[in-house]
């Protein structure tokens, strides 16, 4: 090789290495500042929303794992988030909530009467998409090892059977929290049809997270006991929507404490 060609080859790498950290240095290495919460909103609107979190004031925090209900509580907050920017009154949070995205970025908001999403006001008072969200998120406190919880960790527990009312205790309650865990959720209402039809007049167990609160219905849910199923309604569904599972708590009343 020409000893003129080997200086032009090593040239021409010096020149690949200060260019390749020349674009490093201006565009990779740039930081990039979002100004403020519109800013963030929209780098999310093209990314996949990875992981939801949320907490209830009452009933405690859970993660979100379904993909197909995550992508469906991400397309509510879109609808909602192009609301003019309105006041939210003063009020008690019911939920708070983090959406995280594939490209870093998140959400968070915070809904009671009104919806609050990134610090911005987007509903000052209840909507059907503000409704719609909350019946959701509801929704994934819906199954056996999370009910059972919440009885364990209730202040109140009361069972309510032909107009008397009588107080759980915690042995009770763990007999209670051992029975709910075994049970299984029922989709096929024409089973759980059946098995309304064929059960006895129902006793009602009403649980208050906290025992100051039980004028307020973002703290109670109700679990209907019939034979062999029970119901589970929280109080603060607009929707009234009811969870059903198969499982027998018809001995749960007995050696109660009348109040």
């Amino acid at each position: 090789m020409k000893a003129s060609t080997f200086v032009y080859l090593i040239l021409m790498g010096i020149l690949f290495v200060l260019g390749l950290l020349l674009l490093q240095q201006n565009v990779f290495g740039r930081l990039h500042i979002i100004k403020d919460n519109p800013d963030i909103l929209n780098q999310s609107d093209n990314s996949v929303p990875t992981e939801l979190t949320i907490r209830h004031r009452a009933w405690g925090e859970q993660t979100i794992e379904d993909g197909n209900e995550i992508q469906r509580i991400t397309s509510l907050l879109k609808q909602m988030k192009t609301a003019t920017n309105e006041d939210c009154p003063a009020g008690m949070t019911t939920f708070t909530g983090t959406l995280r995205f594939l490209n870093g970025t998140s959400w968070s908001f915070s809904l009671g009467e009104g919806m609050i999403l990134n610090g911005r006001c987007i509903a000052a008072h209840p909507l059907s998409q503000t409704t719609m969200l909350k019946a959701r998120l509801l929704n994934a406190y819906h199954n056996p090892q999370e009910l059972s919880r919440q009885v364990i960790q209730a202040e109140e527990v009361i069972l309510f059977e032909a107009g008397r009312s009588r107080k759980i205790d915690s042995r009770l309650r763990k007999v209670l929290e051992e029975k709910i865990k075994k049970a299984e959720p029922m989709t096929d209402y024409e089973e759980v049809g059946r098995a309304l039809n064929s059960s006895d007049k129902p006793r009602v167990l009403q649980i208050a997270r906290y025992a100051n609160e039980t004028g307020k219905r973002d703290n109670l849910m109700n679990i209907t006991i019939y034979d062999a199923l029970f119901s589970v309604q929280y109080m603060d569904d607009d929707n009234g929507n009811t969870f059903y599972l198969k499982g027998s708590l018809a001995s749960v009343w007995k050696g109660a404490k009348r109040r």
